[in-house]
């Protein structure tokens, strides 16, 4: 699957970096590289995903997905042009998972 090349992709990407990352603290210092190429994002419990670098041609690119033991059992949070835009996303998924379901209030 190739990286979008559309250039509003990369204007949109940006807009979202400079509105929720912070400068104290990013999810990609929790992602620990296991082996070139493939980080393993940690919590101080558990591992929580894997994201892979990909390379498509000239472009490159990285994969995230939840972790689990058996491949078969991940599931797939996204393709993303950044490895910080990967980590964030994982991060996300992962602090969702502790959410109770439901909007506010649990309503």
């Amino acid at each position: 699957m190739p990286v979008n090349s559309d250039p509003q992709d990369g204007v949109d990407a940006a807009a979202r970096a400079r509105r929720g990352y912070s400068a104290d603290w990013h999810p990609v210092l929790s992602a620990d590289e296991v082996e070139p190429g493939t980080w393993v994002m940690r919590s101080q419990v558990r591992d929580y995903a894997i994201i892979r670098m990909l390379r498509i041609g000239d472009e490159v690119g990285y994969r995230a997905v939840t972790w689990a033991e058996r491949s078969a059992d991940r599931r797939l949070v996204g393709y993303y042009r950044s490895l910080r835009a990967a980590c964030a996303a994982a991060h996300q998924v992962f602090l969702a998972g502790h959410a109770r379901a439901g909007g506010i209030n649990g309503q």
